[in-house]
């Protein structure tokens, strides 16, 4: 399942901005439908979020699997978000029932906006 980037604000063409792609495999399919719910919450705090460019998500549910790719205007802004409620609660709370995760910071230039799941995975794995 592919949700396509929702952009919120246009960039500067020549700046400099702090991408961000993460991963959630949950432990058990029960945690599933909890991911979706909690992932409403945060999709409404984003949309409130000072310096959000856009973000775009992907889903495999059969395999329990997520991934969000977003760009921020900065790291400061991105950082502002993470450590706010509802999204630094439904870390915590998640936090026991994954497998595994992780995110990654990467610099972007304005030009490279969209952002997609694919090409945020190849350039943090490199």
């Amino acid at each position: 399942m592919e949700f396509a980037w929702k952009s919120f604000d246009e960039p500067d063409p020549e700046s400099e901005l702090r991408g961000v792609v993460g991963y959630l495999n949950a432990s058990e399919s029960r945690t599933v439908p909890k991911i979706f719910w909690y992932t409403r919450k945060i999709e409404a705090q984003l949309a409130e979020s000072d310096g959000l460019v856009g973000y775009a998500l992907r889903a495999k549910l059969s395999q329990k699997k997520f991934w969000a790719v977003a760009a921020w205007e900065n790291d400061d802004l991105l950082q502002n978000y993470v450590e706010s409620d509802p999204h630094a609660g439904i870390r915590r709370a998640l936090k026991p029932e994954m497998e595994e995760s992780w995110f990654v910071r990467f610099d972007v230039t304005s030009e490279e906006v969209p952002l997609d799941v694919d090409s945020a995975l190849k350039r943090v794995r490199t």
